[in-house]
């Protein structure tokens, strides 16, 4: 009986022993378990594309005016279809071995290619459209075709005079970069309605003609083909000029593949003045600060000297010097404030329109904001805004009555060949450089010069100070800026 108790004794302590056993090692396998999950999700973490995605997101979740790169903020609007075709392949790689292309391409569109883009969105057309002067005329300003397409846009006379851009001895607007945009655009959405909003016809139809792709649809109709724009019988200009926009698109789209394309702020440098009146580039530039190769450069539609007497009598400037060209003022707060504000912090668009009583929407229509956002430091243009008492009748702004004088300006005037004249004599008569007098005229320094051929001279004069006075027509204040009569008699 004893050993029975003990046997008894012995298998209550080896339960209890077992117990606690199974107590401790459960919570040891859950440890374990748990231990294993961290691992496992410390693994996750510490995989290096994770942080790519997060940033791919965060990007993807800006609006386009947010982004800081012009050029992927065009890329995110991109709304044409791939297509897989031996043209675009080849242009593709064409664009790829020439790596230095779209630095200089951005370079030359870089004072224009923002208000391009923003005018393109506020019409709601695809952003492709921003890419068509690289294929049209590498963004060259000056670029002439031989059949007599001019500027970036490359617009026909007929084409630019339907769509209403000026064209005399002072201005061309094929030239103007902004007033070209509008007017290609313009016979891009005539193109796109007129084709049953084909896009690629529209295009191939810019660049050939409305009635070569009319008529090469009605021909593959006739003979039961597609006629889509890879089945039509186009020029071969045509069949390559379509492919070249593609492929920037393609390459554009897939930009972390290729890095072609450089970096582009997301932000005006540029803006454009409404003069308001005749006024010489000459004398404007030198006011302004600005070389006057600058101001030609960014007003390539000037062909003069001076603005047309009708206008247009606009300029794009150096955001910098705009203040130079600004005659909007107002007093603010007991101070002049001209028509350009810089935001300050804290500041939105409902506390600037009530400060300068306008409204947003003018604010957002005069700076071509798609949105309410703006950014510390932004520089935004001002509505129109006169008191009566303060309206002084000047036609030019009232920066420029100067107190001081200014540096030398340079004044062209013309002089006509005579019997026997050399340059080497008219650059002595005017006390100008033999060496610059042939090259202003494009001449070799040896020319013989024919009777009645007009030579140009640049003369540098000392300007005197503006007068203080309630009236002056704007040409009659910058001749008292110069105090100089520009009429040079030839004896």
């Amino acid at each position: 009986m004893a050993q029975l108790r003990i046997f008894i004794f012995i298998a209550l302590i080896g339960c209890q022993t077992n117990s606690e056993t199974l107590k401790d090692t459960k919570p040891q396998t859950k440890s374990n378990h748990s231990h294993s999950k961290l691992n496992h999700a410390k693994k996750i973490t510490t995989i290096p594309k994770t942080p790519n995605k997060t940033k791919i997101k965060k990007v993807i979740n800006k609006k386009p005016s947010e982004v800081s790169d012009l050029w992927f903020r065009i890329a995110m609007q991109l709304k044409f279809p791939n297509v897989n075709n031996k043209k675009i392949d080849k242009k593709i790689a064409w664009y790829l071995k020439h790596p230095n292309y779209m630095h200089t391409i951005s370079k030359r569109s870089e004072p224009f290619i923002y208000h391009i883009v923003n005018q393109i969105e506020h019409r709601k057309l695809p952003l492709e459209l921003a890419l068509l002067p690289i294929v049209e005329s590498d963004f060259d300003i000056k670029a002439q075709s031989n059949q007599g397409a001019i500027g970036i846009w490359q617009l026909m006379p007929m084409t630019a005079k339907h769509f209403n851009l000026q064209k005399n001895a002072w201005y061309d607007g094929r030239y103007d970069v902004l007033a070209a945009t509008t007017a290609a655009l313009d016979y891009l959405e005539y193109l796109y309605l007129k084709f049953s909003k084909n896009w690629l016809h529209a295009i191939a139809a810019y660049n050939s003609g409305e009635g070569r792709v009319k008529q090469a649809i009605i021909e593959n109709k006739r003979l039961g083909k597609k006629t889509d724009f890879w089945s039509l019988n186009l020029p071969k200009e045509t069949t390559n000029y379509v492919p070249k926009l593609l492929a920037l698109s393609a390459i554009l789209k897939q930009q972390n593949k290729y890095h072609f394309w450089p970096k582009l702020k997301n932000q005006a440098t540029t803006i454009n003045i409404d003069i308001g009146q005749q006024f010489d580039m000459l004398i404007v530039a030198k006011i302004a600060k600005i070389k006057m190769q600058t101001l030609y450069n960014l007003n390539p539609g000037y062909i003069s000297n001076s603005s047309p007497k009708e206008g247009p009598h606009q300029l794009l400037v150096p955001i910098s010097q705009a203040h130079f060209f600004d005659s909007h003022y107002q007093f603010i707060d007991g101070k002049l404030v001209y028509g350009r504000y810089q935001v300050k912090a804290k500041d939105s668009l409902f506390r600037i329109s009530k400060r300068f009583n306008t409204t947003v929407s003018k604010l957002k229509t005069i700076n071509q904001l798609t949105g309410d956002l703006i950014k510390v430091g932004q520089v935004l243009a001002l509505p129109a805004y006169k008191k009566s008492e303060l309206t002084i009748q000047y036609h030019i702004s009232p920066y420029l009555q100067r107190k001081k004088t200014p540096s030398k300006v340079k004044v062209s005037t013309s002089y006509i060949v005579k019997k026997g004249d050399t340059l080497w004599d008219i650059s002595q008569r005017y006390g100008v450089s033999f060496k610059e007098l042939a090259k202003w005229n494009k001449m070799k320094q040896n020319a013989i010069l024919k009777p009645s051929k007009t030579i140009i001279i640049w003369l540098e004069k000392d300007p005197a100070p503006l007068e203080n006075k309630t009236k002056a027509t704007f040409n009659t204040q910058f001749l008292d800026i110069l105090n100089i009569n520009t009429t040079i008699p030839n004896e």
